[in-house]
């Protein structure tokens, strides 16, 4: 990553390599465009070539289940012909592995490698951000909250309810195991809350990495003509590779996109424990004090504070890191003491 001064970077990638969770802002003209994060949680990442072990048929002579070497388990479509269980096979990861909403883990989906594909990892966040061609500048704790100034905050907040408002409106993004289903509502009439509508929903499925099945229930609108303007409005303002239908009669409209990995929203939903935890991470390792750390959190918050991560804030801070855990603190209030 070439150094560029933070008073001229309008148009990239932030990135800031935290305790296990590595965060991207993408800006563009100095706004807020995009936001990815990565956790640090093992799972195969898309575009991993990894030899696996064939456990069992799912659709018989149409996909099965393969063991990873690490004991995670994936979807292989379709299947090499004379393939056996027991056997040993060589694939890619075509889209990571998910933990849903309540904790419902997903399976990877995999396919066949190439005959020649060499083994290999897959490109991590900061690999895939630098392969963009946008320039890439690496932030510290030691620094300004540079994140934070860019509304980092204010779009994990997004992320974490699935509510995102607008003037005249709002969207409901809802989680399903289906698809990810938006709900538009507001008080405006029905032509002039669509049409507003439809440049937040593009701009939102670009700003958090939504992909896949995807369908937004606009008010209805009767006129082919208004429905056809509302259409036109999202596809001016997506960013991302799409496929969409029109908007029928009954306001409805699907998406469908290429889903390589969890959307930012999947990941900041999958667990409220999780999430708590590695904010107080980021937290402290900011913090300007000096001599023992103590974090006090709720129980379930200091069960997500593995030792590992505990030594890497030990090694950034030069603290001793000790945990407190407080039933009365709830999930999102702990301290750093």
């Amino acid at each position: 990553m070439r150094a560029i001064p933070l008073a001229d970077f309008a148009n990239g990638w932030l990135y800031e390599a935290g305790i296990g969770e590595n965060r991207a802002l993408r800006l563009e003209k100095g706004e807020l465009l995009q936001i990815r994060v990565e956790r640090a949680d093992g799972s195969a990442r898309a575009g991993a070539v990894i030899e696996g072990q064939f456990t069992r048929q799912w659709v018989s002579g149409r996909s099965g289940i393969v063991t990873l070497p690490d004991g995670q388990e994936a979807l292989l479509q379709p299947l090499p012909k004379d393939l056996t269980e027991g056997s040993m096979v060589r694939v890619e990861i075509v889209r990571a592995a998910m933990i849903e909403r309540g904790g419902q883990a997903k399976r990877a989906k995999a396919r066949p490698a190439e005959l020649d594909s060499d083994l290999c990892n897959g490109p991590d966040l900061l690999a895939e951000i630098n392969a963009s061609g946008l320039p890439v500048k690496q932030v510290h704790a030691h620094d300004a909250d540079i994140l934070a100034e860019h509304d980092w905050h204010e779009a994990v907040e997004q992320a974490e309810s699935g509510r995102i408002d607008f003037e005249g409106g709002s969207l409901l993004v809802s989680l399903t195991p289906a698809m990810t289903l938006i709900d538009v509502d507001g008080p405006l009439a029905p032509f002039e809350l669509a049409k507003r509508a439809a440049k937040e929903i593009a701009l939102a499925l670009y700003r958090f990495d939504i992909g896949g099945n995807i369908g937004v229930d606009f008010p209805t609108l009767e006129a082919k003509a208004e429905r056809a303007t509302v259409t036109s409005i999202f596809d001016e303002h997506m960013a991302a590779n799409c496929e969409r239908t029109a908007i029928n009669g009954f306001g409805f409209m699907q998406i469908v996109s290429r889903k390589l990995r969890p959307s930012v929203l999947e990941i900041m939903q999958g667990n409220r424990s999780v999430n708590a935890a590695l904010k107080l991470l980021r937290q402290a390792e900011r913090d300007r004090g000096t001599g023992a750390m103590r974090l006090e959190v709720h129980p379930a918050v200091a069960n997500k504070l593995k030792p590992s991560l505990l030594e890497e804030l030990a090694k950034r801070t030069g603290r001793s890191v000790s945990i407190e855990p407080h039933g009365e603190i709830s999930i999102d209030g702990g301290s750093i003491g």
